[in-house]
């Protein structure tokens, strides 16, 4: 194999995908034409979004772009899309857009083909959009990535999470949980994604960066697929994004891996030789890398401590096990499927609200708002739209509750016209074997339940 010229900074530079007069092969030029107006048309709000500032503009330019697609889904699809949500990335218009955006990319591939007839390629075009990828890419595995070293994706799991069985998890539900126990295993997912990003951002590290991007995201995106998680679509364009950053190196990766042939190395420079443009690149990216992982540290940590729960008020707040109970009168052993027994009480008073929850026997619970009262507490049913004060809700019974001892709690009173006596005991997260195990690093027998 013929060597290739040395460049600048030391690196042999491999002959370009092209031609003997230096054109590209027609199959090339197609596939740069897709994925260039691709990218444009479903990423154009991501590109606006590398500049911090104009985050608002990308989310303004996402809601106006909204009529287009809903119109394309109505006449071309015969579907009505009436809502939006923010909280899932597979809704009807999710499919419908990108399904679009790939038609419309399709379409103007083909235009510019018919147009471009003759040219001989666009390096220069090819390296930018490239480059654009990349950082879009890895401003996605920094956003995602701090997400999880900050405790924002998945919340410490509380003592109502952990009375739930499996069978009462949804897949996303019991995904959620299982990353919410480990602690260290979801900060350790976080800097992988984190890293993964890093190494896009350099010319020197971008194939390792796309390949260990595409793992990452490979991971992810089956996550996504088989415990129904809602981001499918988009985790799977990450992944198609990585692929796409890594496909220029993929003659290389298979002569060296499959033919155990010498490749020369990477051209890291690509259609800019002038020292001075990438010097002004090299500070661009630096100042951009320290803004843009300042800022999303510097926010997550600051959400992170929104999103956590206020200090807990009063001793009667936390989870009692009912292991005593009388209604009316009447003793009820702890018989599964009985709607009529408490199994759990769990007692809510914080800052931001005060809550009575009881789970029933069979697994059905309640709710009720309440404040503190002459008697104990008084229960109100939380009024539909309620923001305001508890009262504003229906009055539904009061209880008198005493503490026994450190770990038991007594309660006495009336819930919608019924009396209700119960003792419970304290259950704290320290109970539960899936947070109290710890770490072995000696196991002489597994201790799987």
């Amino acid at each position: 194999m013929a060597r290739g010229s040395r460049s600048i900074d030391g690196a042999v530079d491999s002959p370009p995908d092209t031609r003997n007069d230096g054109s590209w092969p027609w199959a090339t030029g197609i596939v740069f034409r897709f994925v260039f107006v691709w990218f444009l048309v479903e990423f154009h709000s991501a590109l606006l979004q590398l500049v911090p500032l104009l985050e608002p503009a990308a989310i303004g330019l996402d809601r106006a772009k909204r009529p287009l697609y809903v119109w394309i889904a109505r006449t071309v699809c015969g579907i009505r899309i009436d809502s939006f949500s923010e909280s899932s990335g597979d809704t009807t218009y999710d499919w419908v857009r990108v399904a679009a955006n790939v038609v419309i990319a399709a379409a103007g591939c083909s235009l510019w083909t018919v147009l471009d007839r003759g040219s001989r390629g666009h390096p220069r075009l090819a390296d930018a959009l490239r480059t654009a990828i990349r950082f879009t890419l890895a401003l996605s595995m920094f956003t995602y990535g701090f997400a999880k070293v900050f405790p924002l994706q998945f919340q410490p799991l509380e003592v109502p999470t952990l009375l739930r069985t499996y069978g009462e998890s949804s897949p996303m539900g019991l995904l959620w949980n299982f990353m919410a126990a480990s602690r260290t295993y979801t900060v350790f997912a976080g800097w992988m994604e984190i890293v993964g990003g890093l190494l896009l951002c350099f010319r020197r590290t971008q194939l390792a960066g796309a390949l260990w991007t595409a793992g990452v995201m490979a991971n992810v995106f089956m996550l996504n697929l088989c415990y129904d998680v809602p981001v499918k679509l988009f985790s799977f364009q990450l992944l198609l994004l990585a692929i796409v950053v890594a496909a220029p190196d993929v003659p290389r990766l298979v002569a060296m891996f499959l033919h155990n042939a010498a490749v020369p190395s990477a051209d890291l420079l690509g259609p800019w030789r002038e020292s001075r443009w990438r010097r002004a690149a090299t500070g661009l990216k630096i100042a951009w890398l320290g803004a843009t992982l300042g800022l999303l540290a510097f926010g997550s940590s600051q959400t992170a401590a929104l999103l956590a729960p206020s200090p807990v008020r009063g001793t009667r707040a936390g989870t009692w096990e009912i292991g005593e109970f009388r209604r009316d009168g009447l003793d009820l052993p702890p018989l599964e499927g009985d709607a009529r027994r408490f199994r759990f009480v769990t007692i809510v008073d914080r800052a931001e609200g005060k809550a009575f929850m009881i789970q029933a026997m069979d697994r059905s619970g309640r709710t009720w708002r309440f404040e503190e009262g002459e008697r104990g507490i008084d229960l109100f049913d939380p009024a539909p739209g309620d923001a305001g004060g508890p009262r504003q809700g229906t009055p539904a019974g009061a209880l008198a509750l005493t503490l026994d001892g450190e770990n038991g709690l007594r309660g006495a009173g009336e819930i919608g016209g019924v009396r209700i006596e119960f003792v419970g005991r304290r259950r704290d997260r320290s109970d539960f074997l899936l947070l109290n195990r710890g770490f072995h690093l000696v196991n002489e027998a597994p201790f799987n339940r």
